[in-house]
């Protein structure tokens, strides 16, 4: 833990000389973040920003949305985005190949209130039962592309249950699913360990073995041509920041497991 912490310095002070003297009207590095990992982002960005004085421009939304914003042209710098939808992105010659970090990863699993009985998720068909038991379960509109909802769909039909489960869905936007249930209005939501960890009155319950699924986000550089030479700097010291020691201690007090 010394070592890490020590390297951890290391960085940071390595940072720190190469912003210093860094005029305050520099370029705003745009960053696009994806909602489920917004606990990661507050507490990386103002370290970042006050250990380098570069400062951060973060937009979020569901990785769907700023996947189609991205392919529409929007401009950014970097984007932290689950892994699949980099790679797509980098397919299509929106993302860098080359440039894409992983940094952190999150179970898919079930938000149920604190204190009431768990559901049986042992098997595949306790998975069923408790599933369909359930009277409301709140997931983020698969619409939006959102991970969580649209891998909870596919295993729906690979149980064979999606007709009769889909009635019982509470489609969700940019909200808390698992905030939903410690306040009795779904009995069970869909959403990353981490996400659901962070809610006061829920509990945790992962998938059975067979459908449980960790969900990687990763960082990936825009294929535009950098605006500044500040901007370019910065892009490759915000990467190495996310992905080094001094940023490890902060995933995992967000919840998440550091990637590598």
């Amino acid at each position: 833990m010394a070592t890490v912490r020590a390297a951890g310095f290391a960085i940071i002070a390595a940072l720190t000389i190469v912003f210093a003297g860094r005029s305050a009207e520099a370029e705003e590095i745009r960053v696009f973040s994806a909602n489920g990992a917004k606990l990661i982002m507050a507490e990386l960005v103002p370290r970042f920003e006050s250990t380098t004085g570069q400062k951060l421009s973060v937009t979020r939304a569901g990785p769907g949305e700023l996947r189609q914003r991205i392919l529409e042209g929007v401009g950014f710098d970097v984007a932290f985005l689950p892994a699949e939808t980099l790679r797509s992105l980098a397919t299509l010659g929106k993302v860098v190949p080359g440039s894409m970090v992983d940094i952190a990863r999150s179970d898919i699993g079930l938000a149920v209130r604190a204190g009431a009985e768990k559901p049986d998720t042992s098997s595949a068909e306790a998975f069923k039962r408790a599933l369909l038991g359930a009277a409301t379960i709140a997931i983020t509109d698969p619409s939006s592309s959102g991970v969580t909802s649209v891998y909870f769909m596919d295993v729906l039909k690979r149980l064979g249950i999606a007709d009769k489960i889909e009635p019982k869905l509470r489609l969700t936007k940019d909200v808390s699913n698992s905030e939903l249930v410690a306040r009795g209005e779904a009995e069970m939501a869909v959403e990353l360990a981490h996400e659901i960890h962070a809610v006061a009155g829920v509990e945790f319950v992962p998938f059975p073995p067979d459908f449980q699924r960790g969900i990687v986000f990763a960082a990936g550089v825009s294929t535009e041509a950098p605006r500044s030479a500040d901007v370019q700097a910065g892009v490759k010291s915000l990467i190495a920041f996310l992905s080094g020691p001094a940023a490890a201690p902060m995933i995992v007090a967000a919840g998440l497991e550091p990637a590598k």
